[in-house]
């Protein structure tokens, strides 16, 4: 074989890698968390959001974007889903609600939590959140009476931010439930980017601490299938 027709040969292999290479998608999965907890004498309720952002890239795209993440280049994300999860924690018990639409200004009034969900009153129903009735809006004046910041003692409920990250990977959170048990928030670093695990664990007297919520924040490579179920529409 001539010398010409090799390297004909070698450029057309190298520009099928090339093409290859952006044609083969990767893909990526980052969740990152924030919410508040609620707790009174007898029990706490934590209310945390998740933001999860999804990121398609070619195998030729990879090492650029990798490198850019790396000098904390901004790279608006391909896809977004947020979702919710309330816990309630007793002395005795820990109850799990998964809740697509998260409420905001979580506020006690009158024994019960009530906050703004799509900008109008909505109360706590142990389960989900449901829209105040009429009377209810009319006594609490709408969504003005709700707090937006943390309290101590507001007819005996407290209010803290809590899931930090991955911007605060220090953050630490010690809450004492009326001396019944305590629920410690630790956010972690991961990596050399900034990245961090959120985790949540209620200590009670002789038991050893129970993981409540767990979270890592650290981008992760998904299969395509994964990747379109986790932002899929049920």
């Amino acid at each position: 074989m001539q010398k010409g027709a090799k390297t004909i040969i070698v450029v057309a292999i190298l520009v099928g890698a090339m093409v290859t290479a952006a044609s083969l998608k990767l893909y990526f999965i980052r969740e990152d968390s924030g919410g508040e907890v609620l707790w009174n004498a007898k029990e706490a309720y934590l209310f945390i959001g998740v933001d999860r952002t999804g990121f398609q890239v070619s195998s030729f795209e990879y090492p650029w974007a990798v490198l850019r993440e790396y000098l904390n280049g901004v790279r608006p994300p391909d896809a977004v889903r947020s979702s919710g999860t309330a816990i309630r924690v007793t002395p005795s018990a820990v109850e799990r609600h998964k809740v697509e639409d998260l409420g905001l200004f979580y506020t006690p009034l009158e024994g019960r939590i009530y906050a703004m969900c799509q900008g109008n009153l909505c109360r706590w129903s142990g389960d989900h959140f449901d829209q105040a009735t009429e009377d209810e809006a009319r006594r609490f004046d709408g969504i003005n009476r709700l707090i937006a910041r943390d309290f101590d003692n507001v007819n005996g409920w407290y209010k803290r931010g809590i899931g930090a990250g991955p911007r605060d990977i220090y953050a630490r959170t010690t809450v004492d439930v009326g001396g019944r048990f305590t629920l410690l928030e630790k956010s972690e670093p991961i990596g050399r980017i900034g990245y961090a695990a959120v985790s949540i664990y209620v200590q009670r007297a002789g038991q050893n601490p129970e993981t409540i919520w767990h979270l890592d924040g650290h981008p992760r490579r998904v299969s395509k299938a994964e990747y379109e179920e986790s932002f899929a529409r049920h």
